[in-house]
This record gives C-alpha cells, structure tokens and sequence, in this order.
C-alpha cells in the first residue's frame, strides 16, 4: 500500500501523511520481533506483544487504505455495481433480504452477529493467555494475509456501501432496528471510513476465524462461531452495509488464504500447548 501511494502520490494530497502511517503500523510490528531477539528467551511479555502488535496495525492500514480508495477511478462506484447486481440477478440483493426477513427483531440479531466481529481482535491474546501461543500465531497470520489483500480491492473497485451510495433506496426499504443497531450505527458513523467495502473485510475476516479456529476449539466455540459467521455474512446485506458482491469477494479471499496456509503449513501441530523453546546462542559483543 505505500507502493500505492508513492506511486499515485500526485493524486493523494495527504500522500506524506498516508506514508508516515504506513511506517508507524510497521514500527508497530518490526519493533517487538526486533527485542523479542535481542532479549532473553522466556520473556513471555515480549513474545506476546510481537504475537499481537500485527492486529492492532490494521484498523490503522484499514483507515489508511479507504483513503486512497479513489485514485484509479476518481470517484465512488456504487451505482454502477448496483444496477450490475440488478441486471445479473433480477432483483436488488439489499432489497431482497430486507424485505424478506425485515423486523426490528431480527435487526438486531443479525447486526449483533456483525458486531461481534470486533471481538477477533481479542482472540490472540484470549488463545496466549490460554497457553495456544502457536495457534495465536497462526490465526494472527491468518488475518493478516486476509486483510492486507483486502484493502487493495478499496481500490479496484471503491465503493461507500448500499446506504450511503443508494440513500433513496435505503431510506425505502432499509432496516429498522433498536438498541444493537442503533449502537452500530454510531460506531460505524465515527469509525468506519468511506470507501472500504469491497471486499467485505467483516465477512473475509469472520470466515477466515471459523476456517482457523474450528479444529482447535471446543465444540461449543464452535457453534458460536459458525452462528455468529453465518448472521454476520446475512447481517452485512440485511443491514446494507455491504453489497451482494462484497460478501462473495470477502468469503473468496477468506477461503484462498485459508488454503494458501494450510498448504504452508502442512504437518505442523499448533493445538497443542505452548512448548518451551531452547534457549539461543549469544553472539560474543
């Protein structure tokens, strides 16, 4: 993504500031790995910052990305892809989905599911403290290469989102809901950028949990995660957050990095506890 910029910087006027995060998020992840070699082994807090640090990056590559979401096609294609999906499928998918399951009730299931997305970002340090060191490991490689894709799809195709580029639409036929809704609402209205939709990060990064997590969790976790995936991959076009096609993009790159690194990894036990590592050489100096 500082590629990007650099390369698109005549169109970017905040391009030294864009850079300048893209180099903090990488402070961010090269500083703990660098101590976690410098100091002795054993420091579990040193470990458990460099095992992390990656997940608090992205929702600073995220902002970043959803910036410069427009400098291929200077502007947003919502209504574009929308008369797309219309003429594709027949029928408008947010429309659809709305009406058919439309109640303040099931608004707020549904957008519950898409709120608790923001508890994978808890799920490294959960597993750490639980002794899954290498697990934590893998499920925060896991979402890294699921979300850094991503964010370059903000730019392929840039998109705000069916209730802010169709708001005639949305106002028609949109969901009603109460307290969950209300709360995400307020959330996304302060944090969530324009221009970061496609593909559905929420939906990518929900299946890439499930696909990560189901062997190695208990067959109660289990279930939660499979419902809430399920009402989150439901809730992104019920609430008109996401586009049809989103989703099938996020669940797309969810299922190729899934593969990608299990074929990388092949063979390798990480649900077990985590083993004591010997202890490295020092360089004389």
């Amino acid at each position: 993504m500082a590629l990007v910029v650099t390369g698109f910087r005549d169109r970017l006027e905040d391009w030294p500031g864009l850079l300048a995060g893209y180099a903090f998020a990488a402070l961010l992840i090269l500083a703990p790995a660098s101590a976690e070699q410098r100091l002795p082994t054993g420091v579990r807090a040193v470990r458990f910052v460099r095992t992390c640090a990656p997940m608090l990056m992205l929702p600073l590559a995220y902002g970043a990305a959803a910036r410069t979401s427009r400098i291929l096609h200077g502007r947003y294609l919502d209504a574009d892809l929308h008369a797309w999906e219309k003429a594709l499928l027949g029928f408008a998918p947010n429309t659809a989905v709305t009406s058919t399951l439309g109640s303040p009730l099931m608004t707020e299931v549904l957008t519950f599911c898409y709120f608790s997305f923001y508890g994978c970002f808890l799920i490294p340090a959960i597993l750490y403290a639980r002794g899954r060191a290498p697990l934590a490991e893998r499920y925060v490689l896991a979402m890294v290469a699921t979300f850094l894709p991503s964010y370059l799809g903000f730019i392929a195709l840039p998109l705000i989102g069916p209730a802010a580029g169709l708001p005639e639409l949305h106002a028609a036929h949109g969901p009603s809901g109460y307290v969950i809704a209300t709360l995400q609402s307020e959330i996304m209205a302060a944090l969530d950028p324009p221009g970061a939709c496609f593909p559905s990060t929420h939906v990518a990064g929900a299946w890439i949990t499930v696909l990560t997590l189901r062997r190695h969790v208990p067959k109660l976790v289990r279930l939660v995660l499979w419902t809430l995936t399920a009402g989150l991959t439901v809730a992104v076009v019920y609430d008109w957050y996401h586009y049809l096609t989103d989703v099938v993009a996020g669940l797309a790159v969810a299922l190729i990095v899934h593969a990608a690194i299990e074929r990388a990894v092949s063979g390798r036990d990480v649900s077990g506890r985590d083993a004591v590592r010997p202890a490295r050489p020092r360089s004389p100096g």
